[in-house]
């Protein structure tokens, strides 16, 4: 588990395998509430699966949708001096909390295995790493359905571009 920044840790990251350093720093010490709901149905009999699954299904119908939530704003932690790669995933992983690091792995698990593999420095690795995250948080603004992007403000009346 990815240890909370500013708790006594100067420097605050520690090393990890990549799995780790991707899945860990989204939870913040939250149960996810579809994983906790899955694993206990896992444990029920097939009749009381089916009765969870009503009662989801009924919660379902009656609870209005949830407004969606903008995306946050990253959390910007400085770049040390000197970083290792894997402080480094750690760093912009709680920098970029908000994004599925799942879409991120194949890129970033490439970028690594570049650096341990076939010996690429870690300052080469650690830059496009930032672009890396700093591009698909950006995706994520653009299609965050809360946020007004630059286009809405430059349309003319009617809907034609100006």
């Amino acid at each position: 588990m990815i240890p909370p920044l500013g708790m006594g840790n100067e420097g605050g990251l520690s090393g990890g395998d990549l799995g780790s350093v991707l899945g860990g720093a989204r939870k913040k010490g939250r149960e996810d509430p579809a994983k906790a709901i899955a694993e206990i149905a896992a444990r029920l009999s097939p009749e009381d699966q089916a009765s969870l699954l009503k009662f989801a299904r009924f919660l379902e119908q009656e609870s209005p949708a949830p407004a969606p939530e903008p995306v946050p704003e990253p959390e910007p932690i400085p770049r040390p001096e000197s970083e290792s790669v894997i402080k480094a995933m750690r760093r912009l992983s709680a920098t970029y909390h908000m994004l599925d690091r799942s879409k991120l792995l194949n890129e970033t698990s490439a970028l690594m295995g570049q650096h341990v593999m076939q010996g690429r420095p870690a300052v080469e690795v650690i830059d496009e790493l930032e672009v890396v995250f700093r591009t698909h948080y950006e995706k994520a603004v653009v299609q965050d359905p809360t946020r007004q992007t630059d286009a809405d403000h430059d349309e003319a009346p009617g809907g034609a571009s100006q």
